[in-house]
Parts: C-alpha cells; structure tokens; sequence
C-alpha cells in the first residue's frame, strides 16, 4: 500500500488510490503519478476509471501535512500540482470514469468532478472542507454549480460540511448510484456503452466539452463546426456509420 496502483485489464486503466489505513489521503508524490497514468497512455487504453482501495473511502483528499508541513511561499506549487493533475483528468482523451466506494473530499471530489461520468454507492458523502482550514477551494471546484446549481455550490464549498450523495444524485451530479457490490459492474457496463464509439469521435467529443466550458456561444459553434468537418473525413468514421447503417437495416 502506497502510491497509486495503476493496472490495465480488457482496455480500461484502473488508477486506484491506496491507502485504505489513511482513507486513501494524497501526497505531492502521488499527483505526478497518477498524471503520468492518465497522459502516458497508448491506443490499447480505452477507458480510465479511478476509485480507492478498501471499502472506506475513494480518497480524503489532500493529505493534511501537505499543507501543515508548507512554508507560506510553498502554496503556489502545491495547487499547481493539483491543478495539473486534475486538468489532465479532466482533458484525458478517453472517457474517464470515478467509480465512487467511499469518502470523497477535498481535491479527490475535484478529481471525480473533473472526469465524465461518476458511479456511486448510496452511503458516499462528498464535500469540499478546505475553508476549514482556512484555504479556499479552487481548481475543478469551478465545475460544481454546473452539477448542483450556484446556490448549492457556494453552500457546499463555504460551510466545507459532508453531503450525501444521494442528495445530487437527481441533479445529476451522479450517473449511477448502486449498492457497494455492484459498483464495479455498474461502472463496466457503464464503459461498455461510451467505448463502443470510435476512439477519434470521444477524443473530439470530450475537447468539444473544454471549448463548450471555457469559451462564448458563437466560438464554441464555429469550433464544433471545424471538428466536425476534421472528424468527417477520418476512415474510422466512415466505418462507424456502415455499421450504424447495418444495424438499423437489421433492427
């Protein structure tokens, strides 16, 4: 138990947080590995899901000596790293899912809001605790009001409480909520559906999403315009709509 386990089976990346005897909690050193995990991957990767180990927690965020053992000067470097980590998440080509077995706080949370889907367990509590100590919370804590409204954003982030799941999972905020055994299940059948898509279109797709979040209506247009065109022209796509043609001339 220690730093990140990373293992691939049948295509699909399995980051999994462990330090079950910790609830999973996170060092500096564990954020270069699981960004080298979500960017170093080739063709054979199709999915990524990251969850933790143990039945306790998918992560307690940010172990508290990362901040308690900083000088002042230190913070800038410390958030860079986070951001870093969970902007490579969130831009991964491939579809990324948060398979959800426990506490999931602090920049773990962030971590789930970056990727596309999230899967659950009724008894999960979330929240965002860094004004407790007297940080804001930042980076991919930008990403929750799309989920839960502004309202129940600036609540979650300002009073820093838990919150259980099963209150965001009718806003969205969870794709699947399902008993703690069939969390794995759930979470591959989950995969089945979005990695059966040709591998360019996700890529597109999910860079459509960056540009949708970060730019004006009319350049997201344009650009979404431009990608379309690109994706059009590749033999997979060609491919992909032969097949789609088949299947609804058999249906």
């Amino acid at each position: 138990m220690g730093q990140p386990l990373i293992t691939d089976e049948n295509g699909i990346r399995w980051i999994t947080l462990d330090r079950p005897e910790i609830r999973n909690a996170l060092y500096a050193d564990d954020l270069t590995r699981i960004t080298e995990a979500v960017t170093g991957i080739g063709d054979s990767v199709t999915a990524i899901v990251l969850t933790g180990s143990g039945d306790r927690a998918f992560s307690a965020g940010m172990h508290i000596g990362t901040f308690a053992g900083a000088a002042p000067e230190d913070g800038r470097a410390i958030i860079s790293s986070v951001r870093d980590c969970i902007g490579a998440i969130r831009r991964a080509p491939v579809p990324t899912v948060a398979m959800i077995n426990g506490y999931c706080l602090g920049a773990a949370f962030e971590m789930a809001l970056a990727c596309d889907l999230r899967v659950a367990h009724p008894d999960v509590r979330v929240g965002l605790p860094e004004v407790k100590l007297g940080i804001p919370s930042v980076v991919d804590a930008a990403l929750l009001h799309h989920y839960v409204g502004l309202s129940r954003a600036k609540e979650i982030i300002l009073t820093g409480d838990l919150y259980p799941v099963s209150e965001f999972t009718a806003q969205g905020l969870i794709n699947r909520t399902v008993e703690p055994a069939q969390l794995r299940a759930a979470t591959l059948e989950l995969l089945g559906s979005v990695t059966a898509c040709t591998r360019q279109v996700i890529a597109a797709q999910k860079g459509l999403f960056e540009t949708w979040l970060n730019h004006g209506l009319q350049h997201s247009i344009d650009t979404s315009v431009d990608v379309f065109a690109d994706i059009f022209r590749a033999p997979e796509t060609s491919a992909a709509v032969a097949r789609y043609q088949q299947a609804r001339s058999r249906a």
